[in-house]
């Protein structure tokens, strides 16, 4: 059942939304909050995520639907006239194919977005806004996804801010509400559009190419796990000190098996290395191996 219409005048058809992070930043608690904000403005919605992996790190979507009507699509987002990236790091470009021609991408971002398509590109510092809030993960890195929130609905929804500080305080309640919804109210205010400039770099969209990429009625997988690169959801990385002696303890525990000696010293494959920190528990010699964590 719809909610209210109050704030909410203007009707639209369908919109689809993708959000797109890494495990631990909120992506699919973001887009439960920001469904029951639309359903509170009346609207019919739809969310669910899509993981690659439960864990902390990896690729991890989310998808959201609302519309004036019922909503009887019942597959994953493919094109979106939304894409929301919840990580500082650049948006891949295989989420920038989906977006449609006129849709909009907003980015967790302080700077300029350099690049430019058939789309809008909005931004805001949704980390920092994070940091200076004390909304923090577990292992201290701040957390942008209410700040975010705070951005959608001021470029999606602009009268809807009401809407979304009483679906966070629903959501969280307790003392994490308060400032939850200070960074959403932060995220609203603080959100920006960004003009295309002639030294932008084109980005191509799925429309853009002679031939769109077709998605698989029944896809399978033609690869083993050597075909994906599964260093790119560490968070943190071991890195070897001169301290390092080769006894090669760390390569015995590794459970990806990513750490082997040649030639008398030790060598990491971060292509595959998922940061666990298990070889720097293990490791025999203090300060042999430091975990620092990966640069966005």
């Amino acid at each position: 059942m719809p909610g209210r219409r109050d704030g909410a005048d203007t009707l639209v058809d369908m919109k689809e939304m993708l959000l797109v992070g890494r495990g631990g930043e909120g992506v699919v608690l973001a887009s439960q909050i920001l469904a029951e904000t639309f359903a509170r403005a009346g609207f019919f919605v739809q969310s669910f995520p899509e993981f690659t992996a439960e864990r902390r790190g990896a690729p991890i979507s989310a998808f959201l639907r609302w519309d004036e009507s019922p909503i009887h699509r019942r597959y994953k987002v493919r094109e979106c006239d939304v894409l929301a990236v919840v990580s500082p790091s650049p948006p891949p470009p295989e989420a920038i194919r989906t977006v449609r021609p006129g849709g909009l991408i907003l980015l967790n971002r302080e700077t300029r977005f350099p690049q430019s398509g058939p789309f809008h590109v909005a931004r805001v510092p949704a980390s920092r806004i994070a940091l200076d809030n004390g909304i923090l993960s577990s292992e201290g890195r701040p957390m942008g996804n209410m700040a975010m929130l705070g951005a959608c609905v001021r470029l999606l929804m602009p009268d809807g801010l009401a809407f979304l500080e009483e679906a966070v305080a629903s959501r969280m309640g307790g003392a994490a509400a308060e400032a939850n919804v200070h960074a959403a109210r932060e995220g609203y205010a603080r959100c920006t559009t960004q003009h295309t400039l002639a030294g932008d770099t084109r980005v191509e969209s799925a429309h853009d190419l002679a031939e769109p990429p077709r998605a698989h009625v029944f896809p399978v997988s033609t690869t083993d796990s050597r075909g994906r690169h599964t260093g790119t959801w560490s968070l943190d990385r071991p890195v070897l000190t001169a301290e390092c002696n080769a006894c090669a303890l760390c390569a015995l525990f590794c459970p990806e098996g990513v750490i082997s000696r040649s030639d008398g010293a030790m060598a990491i494959d971060y292509l595959y290395c998922k940061g666990c920190g298990i070889c720097a528990a293990v490791c025999p010699v203090r300060n042999a191996i430091a975990m620092e964590e990966v640069p966005a």
